[in-house]
């Protein structure tokens, strides 16, 4: 069996525990080894060489990503795990414990769901505003074990805080049959997954080129509409009009339905600290339309989009702007998030399969609530 030394250690801030592992080794199993067990509450308290060391070429892991989170999400105090062998970092799982989370159920049972999750929030194993994992670990036979770990701290910590779930989202099919999960835990999917695209060409115009005779003539109407209406896309490194911008993107969450975004704001104000890019639709003097564009490791993503309901064609005039950026940067993958999945098809995106979720609830009612939420949102 694997213990921790001393139990109560997930109450301490920044400080390096001990795993002893003291199953016997088997073929194909974990020698006889330890795990440093780390838990930060902060960025800061981890060196961003440990932290490099596993994010890698990962997109949205990065340090610099990371601190972009904290600040827009500062009313969700994270929670690290990073665990250790023989002093190299091998596995790290990142946790925010979040109150307000916009999810994707009707309106009344979604008020019902968020008045909950005030009074007993969610512990969300993730990366912070790009819907992706926060769960980096090794190959097998040290991934199972290290999952073992993760979920033990993890659920410790999740009744230190008095909160409801203990969720990991945005995973793939194979990572909800790890053997390492505990039997506790429910495996349930997501209604709207991402949408991904790999670059393949050196150029917007080569890949306007690449693409079929329809596509090449949409671009040509969307530019003659945009020259008749007077839009202009402009990339900026920061939101001139706060207010409208916001109202922008709120005015497309009530079009869809959708749940309000409660860090569009955040987002809007600190994409300096991501070195994000702002691009903004004005007809004169009126903004008409908005997204943010950003980039980690070499990936580009979309978030906070905004459209005026009575301008046509702002929507694709943001969409082929971000295409060209992204050529612009040499970008090696497109990541742009759920929704408008007609279009995103015709541009050549394809459904992403990360749209899984393991959860665990503190009590019988709380699976129970899960487990209905999980259905409602996967049928809305």
């Amino acid at each position: 069996m694997a213990n921790l030394v001393p139990p109560q250690t997930c109450q301490h801030v920044g400080q390096v525990y001990r795993l002893v592992l003291r199953d016997k080794p088997t073929v194909n199993a974990l020698p006889d080894s330890a795990f440093d067990i780390k838990i930060a509450y902060s960025l800061a308290e981890v060196s961003q060489a440990e932290w490099d060391a596993l994010s890698g070429e990962r997109p949205f892991q990065s340090c610099r990503w990371y601190t972009y989170g904290e600040r827009v999400m500062a009313d969700c105090p994270p929670f690290y795990i990073i665990l250790s062998l023989d002093k190299k970092p091998v596995a790290r799982a990142t946790f925010w414990l979040v109150r307000k989370e916009p999810l994707p159920l009707p309106p009344l049972l979604r008020t019902f769901a968020q008045a909950v999750f005030r009074r007993w929030p969610l512990l969300i194993c993730r990366s912070p505003l790009a819907g992706l994992s926060g769960l980096i670990l090794p190959d097998p036979p040290l991934r199972d074990e290290s999952l073992k770990v993760i979920t033990r701290v993890a659920l410790a910590e999740l009744r230190r805080l008095g909160g409801s779930f203990l969720i990991f989202d945005y995973l793939e099919p194979d990572q909800t049959a790890w053997p390492g999960w505990p039997r506790e835990f429910t495996t349930t999917s997501i209604s709207d997954p991402g949408t991904w695209m790999p670059v393949k060409w050196d150029s917007f115009e080569a890949y306007l080129t690449a693409g079929n005779k329809k596509t090449r003539q949409n671009y040509k109407r969307s530019l003659q509409q945009a020259g008749e209406l007077g839009i202009q896309v402009t990339k900026r490194q920061s939101v001139p009009d706060m207010d409208t911008a916001l109202a922008l993107v709120r005015n497309l969450e009530k079009k869809h339905n959708s749940a309000s975004n409660p860090w569009a704001r955040g987002m809007l104000e600190n994409i300096k600290a991501a070195d994000g890019a702002f691009l903004e639709a004005r007809i004169g003097e009126r903004l008409v339309g908005c997204v943010l564009i950003f980039e980690d490791n070499r990936v580009q993503m979309i978030a906070a989009m905004g459209l005026a309901g009575d301008v046509p064609g702002v929507y694709f005039q943001l969409i082929y702007a971000s295409l060209q950026a992204a050529f612009e940067r040499k970008v090696r993958l497109l990541r742009w998030g759920s929704g408008a999945y007609d279009v995103k098809r015709r541009l050549g995106f394809e459904l992403d399969q990360n749209n899984y979720v393991v959860f665990y609830g503190r009590n019988p009612i709380y699976t129970l609530l899960g487990q209905l939420l999980a259905y409602a949102a996967g049928s809305s």
